[in-house]
């Protein structure tokens, strides 16, 4: 009895940390009549908080894409495994011999017309070379993603293929400022401060009121800066003021 639970516990472990890849935990449950152990049952739960999986996100920002570009599968094409490669990419450096599950898993969900030979092939190519972490550059290389569609999706976690890094940054940084004016913005305008183009419409520099009375500036405001009433200055003409 207790061998078959150890081997029922054994197998499970493979399927829990492919669960865990999707986001999901799968509790193992005893299935007992009486004292008689018939076997096991898996029970998928969501995980809630824990910390921020790197694969995890990367996966999810790669099945947005495909929806985004194709719909719900990866329509049959020459260049449609390169998810599958991406992904066994990124599954082999996460789970290292416990990859193989996962990738297979993850493309009977997105691309089932490809047979399990073809996957397997990818899969192999994946275990002839020691990977390193891809960059976000190398993903957007990879699966040709623009800084057009990175933006449009609001994909994070990979890169662009048409904008370099240190350019991605410098524009992020002009996104944040623009939002920063824009929040400052609308907090004048609650506190009741009129907006920019209204104050310089009415600002003394723009209506130039001394010019109805065709003289300066300076001596219009040593005389008090009297207003001309509108109605009273001839057009093109000037009021003249008393000495």
């Amino acid at each position: 009895m207790d061998r078959l639970e150890e081997k029922g516990a054994r197998s499970a472990k493979p399927a829990e940390r492919a669960a865990h890849a999707d986001g999901l935990a799968r509790d193992i449950t005893a299935i007992k009549i009486g004292d008689c152990l018939m076997g096991y049952k898996a029970v998928q739960r969501r995980m809630r908080g824990g910390r921020w999986n790197h694969f995890r996100g990367r996966m999810r920002e790669i099945e947005q894409l495909i929806r985004n570009r194709h719909g719900e599968i990866v329509p049959e094409a020459d260049d449609a495994l390169i998810y599958v490669e991406v992904i066994a990419s990124l599954a082999f450096v996460e789970f290292k011999e416990g990859f193989v599950e996962v990738v297979l898993g993850w493309a009977a969900r997105w691309v089932p017309w490809a047979g399990k030979a073809v996957i397997e092939e990818i899969i192999y190519e994946r275990t002839k070379v020691r990977f390193s972490p891809l960059s976000a550059d190398a993903l957007g290389h990879a699966l040709h993603l623009s800084y057009a569609e990175r933006c449009a999706l609001d994909i994070r976690t990979i890169g662009a293929f048409d904008v370099p890094k240190t350019k991605r940054a410098k524009l992020q940084k002009a996104k944040r400022r623009q939002r920063e004016l824009s929040r400052k913005e609308k907090q004048r305008r609650a506190a009741g401060a009129a907006p920019r183009a209204d104050y310089l419409a009415n600002s003394l520099s723009q209506s130039r009121p001394w010019e109805a009375f065709g003289i300066s500036r300076r001596t219009w405001e040593r005389r008090g800066r009297p207003m001309p009433e509108r109605e009273a200055i001839p057009d093109g003409g000037s009021v003249p003021l008393a000495a």
